[in-house]
């Protein structure tokens, strides 16, 4: 399918922080003059690991940021700030003060950890019994949503948040997403990007896999032996080419094409023949209009792992032949393989191969894989001559993702463009992104399916001996057990057979694989908490038994996006699949991706669905938060839910019709304030979801309806606080209400963590 718009998509801005240096200049003379950046591990311990060497960065000085707020960042905070603002300066989108120009940016990122350090902390305080101030921090600021929420009070804006968790290949689907959101017409302006810091949790579960090299990395080369790890931050600044040219911007090259799908193959392993990668390229390809010969460097993902870069040779091979004007390189010998920040920073050095003319050298060569011994590049090359550059990478739980940069032709000389002074001496005040997107054509809900919790709440101990009561829901229901029969998920935790059988009751409604086919259905799940269960087995044991100890079979099962992986192999979804991750406001932005996709005709069906579940170590951060203690109306909860959605038809009768996200808060203060905001969006509207019972938001959603004069709230009832799978919750139960009523109803989605969002819902146009 073809996008919806021509919207060309230009980068204005880029900054990164690598192991090779604190900024883009940096970084690039290093790392084509041959420089590796492998060191002894010194942020943790590693004694009791195979490996014990990796990529570290350096993180530069922030002397513009005060002292007492730099000590409550993390390092994945201090890793991205340098970066994020490199990017923004090299836009000219910050003013005299280092902050930005525009009160609202809209951001889409990649991490895969976030500031994971924080919540190894806190887990090795219970299973130490310490207790001290600093545990409510650790367990409510590890998440990625607060990295970025440190972004933005320093550098004074606001707006809507994607965090695509999509491990390996994140960064490249956040830079796509990015894209899509121009094209879409959503976004004129996009922040986008990837960071991810070095975690004892992350380094140890590769070191379990057998992953890492003990030796160096070796990308492509017949005796490779494995990965090294590494850490880093790229940003860059997207735009519509309209509005660059608009506001007098240097453009610095065309992200001309993305395309992306799913390997079913295996949860961690590549198809031997790299199928979803070739797709993904040949669809990058042709989005992007680029011909095949004029891509003159390829950035591989090649990792050094011997399945990855084989499986990578045959699709190379598939797609470009014997291109002989192709050169290859993959830059993780150099900087490590850096997660969720990978596809940012791989981008940039494919973006900088095109405007600079050099070609970064795969280092450690000594015997080339045949397949792509005649494209490698193994030492310092120029190509000044090449018209287009592709990046590509793969991550666990099978994300593939393909990025094509062109060069930028000016327009011919009768077009005029605005004075570059002119303009920003007149935008400092400038709003980029709104808060609220009415969609260009609505979604309809053509299916909903929940797992709900049964029973009353019954009262679970946490690690540290704290009690709480608690809501479960039990897995071995026939319906949830039939899906530990499958193979590819006999070691999932709960919340996969949580998200599978919300997504079949949903899939079932909306009319079964008849209607809903498997190959133009896309998936968008959405996350909080993550898979707690597995976290805490793996984790657990590590600090129990030792490093060495490690298990293989456990740590695949952490990542995120690992229960969206194990959906699409029960489903049989090769198309898109993102993870996304927030507190519950992460499912506006699922919902926001999917209208994305509809509006861009690149599939005829998303599927949306949310989870949470239950571990005591999760009563255990309950217990840090004193209003969760104080409040005997919040019964933490888990489960699913799941919509089903296609681009509407005027006797639809239930539709979503707008959203509003990015209204963000700190403390209860900023709460108020964003919660007006938020409703001021919707001044005509009369009808109101209850979605705050049991939450610390219940005193403020009343004070709020009363002073509207909302009609009486709508919702059913209250099955318990589980997050983001609790909006899911209430978007089903405003949308029965919608069929029923046939009226406009408001959900608001109470962001525990970071922002306020809210759909809109209507019944039939016609």
């Amino acid at each position: 399918m073809m996008d919806g718009s021509n919207a060309i998509v230009v980068i204005t801005g880029i900054g990164a922080v690598t192991p090779l240096g604190a900024d883009v200049a940096t970084t690039w003379q290093r790392l084509i003059a041959g420089a590796d950046a492998r060191a002894p591990i010194t942020l943790f311990d590693v004694s009791g690991c195979r490996c014990r060497h990796g990529a570290q960065a350096r993180i530069p000085e922030l002397p513009e940021v005060d002292p007492r707020r730099l000590r409550r960042w993390s390092r994945a905070t201090r890793l991205a700030a340098p970066a994020f603002r490199e990017a923004l300066a090299m836009a000219a989108l910050l003013d005299g003060n280092g902050r930005s120009k525009h009160r609202q940016l809209t951001l889409s990122v990649s991490t895969t950890g976030g500031a994971m350090a924080l919540g190894e902390r806190f887990l090795r305080g219970l299973l130490s019994r310490r207790r001290g101030p600093g545990r409510i921090f650790d367990v409510s600021h590890y998440q990625g949503q607060h990295q970025l929420l440190d972004l933005q009070d320093h550098f004074a804006f606001r707006g809507p948040v994607t965090i695509i968790t999509n491990t390996c290949a994140g960064g490249a689907n956040a830079i796509g997403h990015a894209a899509d959101l121009i094209r879409a017409g959503q976004a004129d302006l996009v922040v986008t990007g990837g960071y991810e810091p070095l975690t004892e949790l992350i380094f140890v579960g590769f070191d379990c896999l057998q992953a890492m090299s003990t030796d160096q990395c070796r990308p492509f080369d017949t005796t490779r032996s494995g990965l090294m790890l590494g850490e880093a931050a790229a940003f860059l600044v997207l735009e519509s080419e309209q509005r660059a040219r608009q506001r007098g911007a240097k453009i610095l090259g065309v992200l001309a094409g993305y395309g992306h799908g799913t390997d079913l193959y295996h949860l961690t392993q590549p198809h031997p023949r790299g199928a979803a990668l070739v797709a993904a390229m040949r669809q990058a390809l042709a989005r992007s209009g680029v011909a095949l010969a004029d891509v003159g460097y390829l950035n591989a993902h090649g990792t050094g792992t011997p399945l990855n870069d084989a499986s990578e040779c045959v699709a190379f091979s598939e797609v470009f032949g014997a291109n002989s004007h192709l050169r290859l390189s993959s830059t993780k010998g150099a900087i490590g393989h850096t997660l969720g920040a990978a596809g940012a920073i791989e981008a940039v050095f494919a973006l900088q191969a095109l405007t600079t003319g050099d070609l970064p050298p795969n280092l450690h060569v000594r015997q080339p894989e045949p397949t792509v011994a005649s494209q490698l590049v193994t030492g310092h090359e120029r190509a000044p001559s090449i018209r287009a550059t592709m990046s590509v990478n793969l991550g666990f739980g099978g994300p593939n993702a393909a990025l094509v940069f062109a060069r930028y032709v000016d327009p011919p000389a009768g077009m005029k463009s605005v004075s570059r002074s002119t303009l920003l001496a007149a935008e400092p005040n400038a709003t980029i992104g709104v808060g609220t997107t009415k969609f260009p054509r609505p979604l309809a809900i053509c299916g909903t399916g929940v797992v709900l919790p049964e029973g009353e709440p019954k009262r679970m101990a946490g690690l540290a001996g704290h009690e709480f009561p608690v809501r479960r829901v039990d897995v071995l229901r026939p319906e949830l057990a039939r899906w530990q029969k499958l193979p590819s998920v006999r070691r999932a935790s709960p919340l996969t057979l949580f998200m599978i059988e919300a997504a079949q009751r949903a899939l079932d409604a909306a009319g079964g694989i008849t209607v809903v086919k498997p190959s133009t259905l896309g998936i968008v799940a959405a996350y909080h908490t993550g898979t707690l269960v597995p976290t805490g087995q793996f984790f657990q044991g590590v600090v129990k038994n030792g490093q060495r100890f490690g298990s293989p079979n456990v740590f695949p099962e952490t990542v995120f996006n690992a229960p969206t992986s194990h959906l699409a192999t029960a489903l049989g979804v090769a198309g898109p699949a993102y993870s996304v991750l927030s507190d519950d406001t992460a499912w506006v932005a699922a919902i926001n991706v999917a209208a994305t996709w509809l509006a861009n005709r690149l599939v005829e069906h998303v599927l949306v669905v949310a989870g949470e579940e239950l571990d005591p170590m999760a009563v255990d951060a309950y217990a840090t938060v004193r209003w969760l203690r104080r409040n005997n109306g919040f019964v933490p909860a888990e489960g699913a839910g799941a919509l089903v959605l296609r681009a509407a038809n005027p006797d639809d009768p239930v539709q979503i019709i707008a959203s509003a996200e990015g209204f963000t808060h700190r403390n209860k203060r900023q709460s108020r304030t964003a919660a007006e905001d938020l409703f001021s969006q919707f001044p005509d509207v009369r009808h109101v979801g209850r979605t705050a019972a049991g939450t610390l938001w219940d005193a403020l959603e009343s004070e709020i309806h009363k002073s509207r004069g909302f009609d009486a709230p709508a919702g059913g009832a209250n099955p318990g606080a589980a997050f983001v799978a609790s909006a899911a919750w209430h978007t089903v139960s405003a949308a029965e209400d919608v069929r029923s009523n046939a009226k406009e109803l408001l959900v608001p989605i109470w962001g525990h963590s970071q922002q306020h969002s809210a759909l809109l819902l209507a019944g039939s146009s016609a």
